[in-house]
């Protein structure tokens, strides 16, 4: 860019794994006037990682890495492959839920057999009669809500035991004030047969539902390797990190920087959170009832071995008893994320005392590992941060994550204002009319934020909405991904959209907006 004012033909604000799949769209397509802006040092967005001074790296949450798109796929295989010392290593979901002082294996609706005598009890009678209702029920009749559809599926106990207290934890949000017409493809359904058998076998298993039944990592440099690799292959100077925007104006098309660099664009596509792009925009008014949770991440680094190397998932924690509602062994997700046992470290805390009480605390070597807990806070749960980490702490040691004389070596606070874009009812009725509205503005709102869908707000979904948008854009290709979310994510590979493409000329040569 020269001078500070600059005439761009796409800009796109964010670097995390929508405006990624945007950038390296556009790469393929041979366009070279677009500029990359995020405000973060490093790739990855919500989607990124954090390395503390003391050596441990974690994820912005328990995330899982799927694939429904070849587009994707392909992506995967360019960066991770033999010859890049990297691969990427496929996992069979391993998540437990601690219930009533238990560790049962996930989903739990599917393991009733881990639960006590009399809750599997209630929980039979109550999946029995449900199926027997629904015989006679009008099908055609949808749930008023999600907490409507749960009962009907698998009765009050349940509801009671783990959905209405774990969903209320997760997200913030009474399931009686949630959409349900998204529930089939996120939460592994009964099955009567297969779940009564189980019961009275006293098995526990993973049916293997759903696309997140198996998982991919990478094998080095954790989650955020993924982004920054994309991030490496884009030209250099269209990306720029720690440029934040100060100002938008989608009337003028105008950007200012807080760096004072003011830049005009012709097309946008905007990661942002839908909300804050729409009060930028002067449309606040649009965004009426969109609602979302925040999100704290806590993150611990431990000197010696945990008792809880063998699971490698996320565990569950529905109840009151702990502040966080879903937690992590993240040294067994990402075993490379940890520092070289030989690294000395001094004693921060004991689990059991919120001061070391030794400032001159004896550096000691390892070995170590690291757990990763979840907190969420949203208009209808406030969150007390002066006593969070604390809350946190004291709580995985009721658990028995902790013991109560664990040396905490490293402790990290990561604060997202934006959790989960949540599908309220009432709110995602003004989400299309906000997002065509932008659209007729050159705007395209996209990402786990940007297009606020819940349903399509996974990694991969994420990855391609930025491609997606680009052959919007260019060639006027409708966009599959937010426009039909169920389809997303029917199971099987996406072959659209294609991989290999022709270069255009130029950004103008496009169907005229109008048109698509």
């Amino acid at each position: 860019l020269e001078g500070q004012a600059a005439q761009v033909d796409v800009i796109i604000i964010g670097g995390g794994p929508t405006g990624l799949g945007a950038a390296y769209r556009l790469k393929q397509y041979g366009v070279q006037n677009w500029l990359l802006l995020d405000a973060e040092k490093y790739p990855g967005g919500l989607a990124g990682s954090i390395k503390t001074s003391e050596g441990f790296r974690f994820d912005h949450g328990y995330k899982t890495l799927s694939s429904n798109y070849e587009y994707f796929d392909k992506i995967l295989e360019t960066f991770y492959c033999s010859e890049s010392g990297r691969v990427m290593q496929t996992r069979k979901r391993d998540n437990y839920v601690f219930i009533r002082g238990k560790m049962v294996r996930y989903p739990v609706q599917n393991n009733l057999s881990g639960l006590p005598v009399q809750d599997k009890h209630g929980c039979v009678l109550d999946l029995v009669k449900t199926k027997l209702e629904a015989k006679e029920a009008n099908e055609s009749a949808e749930p008023a809500n999600l907490d409507e559809y749960l009962v009907s599926e698998w009765g009050e106990t349940l509801c009671n035991l783990f959905f209405r207290p774990y969903i209320f934890k997760a997200w913030a949000y009474p399931t009686g004030k949630l959409r349900s017409d998204w529930v089939r493809i996120k939460i592994p359904p009964a099955d009567l047969t297969e779940d009564i058998k189980r019961v009275m076998t006293d098995k526990e298993e993973d049916p293997g539902w759903g696309m997140e039944a198996k998982t991919m990592y990478p094998s080095k440099g954790g989650l955020v390797g993924v982004w920054r690799s994309i991030s490496k292959s884009l030209p250099k100077s269209n990306v720029r990190f720690k440029n934040e925007i100060s100002e938008l104006d989608i009337e003028e098309k105008k950007i200012v920087t807080k760096g004072g660099l003011e830049l005009r664009y012709k097309q946008l596509i905007s990661t942002m959170p839908l909300t804050s792009l729409l009060e930028l925009s002067g449309r606040g008014d649009l965004s009426e009832n969109m609602t979302s949770s925040s999100l704290f991440v806590v993150c611990l680094g431990v000197r010696g071995a945990t008792e809880h190397s063998n699971k490698t998932g996320c565990i569950y924690y529905p109840e009151s008893d702990t502040l966080f509602h879903r937690a992590c062994v993240f040294s067994s997700y990402d075993p490379d994320s940890l520092p070289d046992p030989d690294t000395k470290l001094p004693t921060i805390r004991l689990a059991k005392s919120p001061a070391n009480g030794d400032e001159s605390a004896e550096e000691k070597p390892g070995p170590y590992w690291s757990l990763l807990l979840e907190v969420s806070g949203g208009p209808l749960k406030t969150i007390d941060e002066t006593t969070l980490v604390d809350d946190v702490i004291k709580g995985a040691c009721s658990v028995g994550l902790l013991s109560e004389d664990a040396e905490i070596v490293s402790i990290h606070l990561t604060e997202m204002t934006h959790g989960y874009p949540l599908p309220t009812i009432g709110g995602y009725e003004r989400v299309d009319e906000a997002l065509s509205y932008l659209k007729a503005k050159d705007v395209w709102s996209r990402g786990r934020f940007g297009a606020f869908k819940y349903e399509v707000g996974d990694l991969d979904h994420c990855f391609i909405q930025g491609v997606e948008a680009v052959d919007n854009m260019l060639k006027g290709i409708p966009e599959r991904c937010i426009r039909h979310p169920l389809r997303a994510n029917e199971g099987g590979k996406h072959s659209l959209p294609a991989h290999d493409v022709q270069p255009v000329d130029e950004v103008g040569a496009f169907t005229p907006l109008e048109a698509q």
